[in-house]
């Protein structure tokens, strides 16, 4: 019920950047929605229906590849988001495109980052940025605004490359709040020092089910044994993991650092 809820506050909210701050200053914020705001832009119809319409498809890929649960949480995001962009007013809420570019790209990569993180989508392009991001290892905000680059060159040609060039703008604060927001994909290397190792592990394993490399090791100063333990996990599973460590070990040296890469075999779920 909470993700239900917390999905569809997400979405009205990205209706309401889209409404107030990208289509009154014709921001094309890149993916379905940029292309349906280029058709809104000839033909006049509304948006909402548009971006319904073109994710179908999409809903059909995403089936296969991301599984049935996160489909219906698309279906529902993507039906709110509908709805939103059509009650919701098309007015300015600032008359200044720069920061309306950027406010708008926060509030709308924020949105999409909280939706995914919680297990669906807005459809589009995020459904093919979460497939490439299992595939590929890397990270959805980056795979978002990359496949966005067509969309918004094609919107230099309609709408001006001056607009274009404040829509970059949009795209790139929107790709990075995205990333800030859905840190799945990002890795940390833990390595862990401690007295109480066989506890640990047998914890670690469970919560994780992750692979963990062990060593012993001897405290310089106290010439007691240890164990070096250590593993790779990502920036969302970090609090949980640091509760266990307390749990078990509150004396317990860890070192976390940022992981730039893995290779090999590596339980992304």
């Amino acid at each position: 019920m909470y993700q239900v809820i917390l999905i569809g506050l997400c979405s009205i909210l990205f209706g309401f950047a889209y409404n107030t701050f990208l289509i009154p200053h014709k921001l094309a914020s890149g993916g379905v929605t940029g292309i349906a705001f280029m058709i809104h832009h000839f033909l006049h119809v509304n948006t909402g229906w548009i971006v319904f319409i073109i994710n179908i498809p999409l809903f059909l890929l995403g089936i296969k590849n991301l599984g049935k649960r996160f489909i219906l949480f698309t279906i529902y995001s993507v039906a709110v988001l509908s709805l939103s962009l059509k009650i919701i007013p098309i007015h300015a809420i600032s008359n200044d495109i720069l920061l309306s570019s950027i406010i708008g790209g926060a509030l709308y990569g924020t949105s999409v980052g909280m939706i995914i993180k919680h297990g669906g989508s807005t459809g589009g392009t995020d459904i093919v940025s979460l497939i490439l991001s299992q595939k590929k290892n890397m990270q959805v905000g980056f795979l978002s605004a990359c496949m966005n680059l067509f969309v918004v060159c094609a919107s230099g040609f309609i709408f001006g490359w001056t607009i274009t060039l404040y829509t970059m703008i949009t795209i790139y604060v929107a790709g990075r709040a995205v990333d800030m927001v859905y840190t799945t994909q990002n890795k940390l290397t833990l390595r862990i020092v401690t007295e109480k190792g066989d506890e640990l592990i047998d914890a670690l394993i469970h919560l994780h089910l992750r692979g963990i490399t062990v060593h012993n090791a001897e405290g310089a100063y106290s010439h007691k044994p240890k164990k070096v333990l250590t593993t790779v996990i990502t920036r969302f599973e970090l609090n949980e993991t640091k509760h266990a460590i307390r749990m078990i070990d509150p004396n317990a040296f860890v070192n976390i650092s940022q992981t730039l890469e893995v290779l090999g075999r590596f339980r992304k779920t």
